[in-house]
């Protein structure tokens, strides 16, 4: 395979509403609810099959109704799910409101989505890549691991749960990382400091590239070489999901062999791509991209 990625799968509720609901404040929804797939694992994985890659998850699902909707839906998006796990208990599940100018608020319940078990190694010795997203610390320091002595390229996003460890706990995933990929909240949360000296700080110390997102400012990289690009100006529908489109993006380039200002121009388009369309999967596939924001 091209990459696995290791992570949550979680069965998404969303609620479209006008205004994001306020304390006593009665909200309505604007249409009937929809439902669909999210967590990080399973978006990248299922946006880098859009984008034309081999990709396996590894990750937990309940024996319940969502754990079956969510197998399903891996399989109908081509997603290798051999590493996937079912336990008794609930499917990791997130009610998630969003307004109408794409906000998001999302309440999660995490059911078995962080159960501790094992990693086959000879899967992920099966891969190009392995993306580590948030879950559990006992999860991402063995996928590492077995990463690391398999020699494959690793990228790590922790979000903010995983980031909150800081430093001292992570620096073991740190040392196997080839990509790190955060926002300026999650490197404070690593760190202690969001400035650039931070990331460049850190960048030196581990050998690996960070990869900053900003949302509607230019991501910057620090590593090998420094790069600065624009996003894309679009109207957003729906942001959720919409950094794990810019890392399938950035990481597919990666594998692709492009540059790193090719790596992170194309990624900000699969972010934009991504905030236009609804579901925290609803990227479009890579024809789309590449004809809309010619890249």
């Amino acid at each position: 395979m091209d990459i696995i990625t290791v992570g949550h799968i979680v069965y998404d509720i969303r609620a479209y509403v006008e205004h994001l609901p306020e304390p006593d404040v009665r909200g309505l929804m604007r249409e009937p609810f929809h439902v669909g797939g999210g967590g990080s694992a399973a978006n990248v994985a299922v946006n880098c099959s859009r984008l034309g890659k081999r990709a396996g998850v590894i990750g937990n699902l309940g024996k319940d109704h969502h754990g079956r909707f969510l197998w399903d839906n891996l399989w109908a998006e081509g997603v290798d799910t051999r590493e996937v796990r079912l336990f008794d208990g609930r499917t990791a599940l997130s009610i998630i409101t969003i307004d109408r100018k794409g906000e998001v608020e999302v309440t999660q319940d995490l059911g078995v989505a962080e159960r501790d078990r094992a990693i086959d190694p000879s899967y992920i010795s099966e891969t190009r890549h392995l993306h580590l997203a948030g879950t559990s610390l006992e999860m991402l320091l063995r996928a590492a691991s077995i990463g690391s002595k398999k020699g494959v390229s690793i990228s790590f996003d922790p979000g903010r749960a995983a980031a909150f460890h800081g430093e001292k706990k992570l620096s073991p995933i740190l040392r196997a990382t080839d990509y790190l990929l955060v926002n300026r909240k999650e490197l404070k949360y690593i760190t202690g400091s969001d400035s650039d000296h931070a990331a460049k700080h850190l960048a030196s110390k581990y050998d690996l590239a960070i990869v900053i997102k900003s949302g509607s400012a230019p991501i910057v990289t620090f590593g090998v070489e420094e790069v600065s690009a624009p996003p894309f100006k679009v109207k957003a529908i729906d942001t959720i999901g919409a950094g794990d489109a810019f890392c399938a993006g950035f990481l597919c380039s990666i594998l692709d062999s492009k540059n790193l200002t090719q790596a992170v121009r194309f990624a900000n388009a699969a972010g934009a791509a991504k905030v236009l369309h609804r579901g925290a999967q609803g990227m479009p596939k890579k024809q789309w991209i590449e004809k809309t924001f010619g890249v």
